[in-house]
C-alpha cells in the first residue's frame, strides 16, 4: 500500500484550523435547529477556549509524541498524540493487552512511517504497541500509532504473537497533545451526527460532545 506520509508532512503546516472550524461550524447551523444549537455552542467554545491556540504543534524535546494526518476538504490536519502520556494511563489504569498475529495488523502500518536505513533506527520499546481505530481519524481502519518497527520485524520474521494495545472512539481523546486536536476530533463527531442525523456516541438526541468539550 502506498504511504501517503511524504504529502501529508509536506501539507500539514499550511492547515488553518479555524477556517476549518468555521466551516463545519457554519455547515451545522445551517442543517437543522439542532446542528444550530451545536453552531452557536461551538462557535462560543472557539472564541473562549481556542483563542490562543498555536498550529501546528511543538513536539517537545525528549518526549515520544506521535502525528497522525487526516485529510479534510480544507487540507492536511495534525492529531498530535501524546505518547508518554498514553503508555503513563495504562500503567494506572492497569489495562491489559491482546496477543495478536503480526500478519493480522500488519496492515495497521504505515509504511512511510518505516525507517527503512538500519544505522537510523533507534529502538525505543518503553512505550508499547498502541493501535488506533476511528471512524472519524483512520476511516475505521486500524494504525499504529507506536511499535511500527516491531509489528513490521514480527511480521517478518514469522514471530509468535505479539502484544498489543487496541484503542476504538472515545477511548483514546485523552491521548491527544494539544487542545486543538481534541477539538477537531470532537467537532467531526458532532458534524457527522448533525449532517447525517445520527446520535452516536451521545446520551440522548439533544446532546452533543461541545458540551463535553466545555
Amino acid at each position: 500500500m502506498k504511504s501517503n506520509i511524504q504529502y501529508y508532512e509536506s501539507e500539514f503546516q499550511k492547515f488553518q484550523p479555524f477556517q476549518h472550524l468555521t466551516s463545519r461550524i457554519q455547515d451545522m447551523g445551517n442543517k437543522s435547529n439542532y446542528g444550530a444549537k451545536l453552531a452557536l455552542k461551538w462557535t462560543a467554545l472557539v472564541k473562549q477556549k481556542l483563542d490562543n491556540a498555536t498550529y501546528p504543534v511543538v513536539h517537545p524535546i525528549g518526549q515520544e509524541t506521535f502525528s497522525l494526518y487526516v485529510e479534510f476538504p480544507t487540507g492536511v490536519f495534525e492529531y498530535a498524540f501524546d505518547i508518554d502520556g498514553a503508555s503513563s494511563l495504562i500503567k494506572e489504569n492497569k489495562m491489559k493487552p491482546v496477543k495478536v498475529f503480526p500478519s493480522s495488523i500488519i496492515h495497521s502500518v504505515d509504511r512511510g512511517n518505516i525507517n527503512t536505513d538500519p544505522n537510523n533506527i533507534k529502538p525505543n520499546h518503553k512505550n508499547p504497541i498502541m493501535i488506533l481505530q476511528s471512524e472519524y481519524i483512520t476511516d475505521n481502519k486500524p494504525y499504529c500509532i507506536n511499535g511500527n518497527h516491531r509489528i513490521f520485524e514480527a511480521y517478518q520474521n514469522n514471530d509468535t504473537p505479539i502484544e498489543i494495545f487496541v484503542f476504538k472512539d472515545l477511548a483514546f481523546h485523552s491521548f491527544f497533545y494539544d487542545l486543538l486536536s481534541k477539538a477537531i476530533y470532537f467537532i467531526e463527531i458532532d458534524y457527522k451526527n448533525v449532517v447525517t442525523n445520527r446520535r452516536d456516541f451521545i446520551q440522548n438526541k439533544q446532546s452533543a460532545f461541545a458540551y463535553e468539550f466545555d
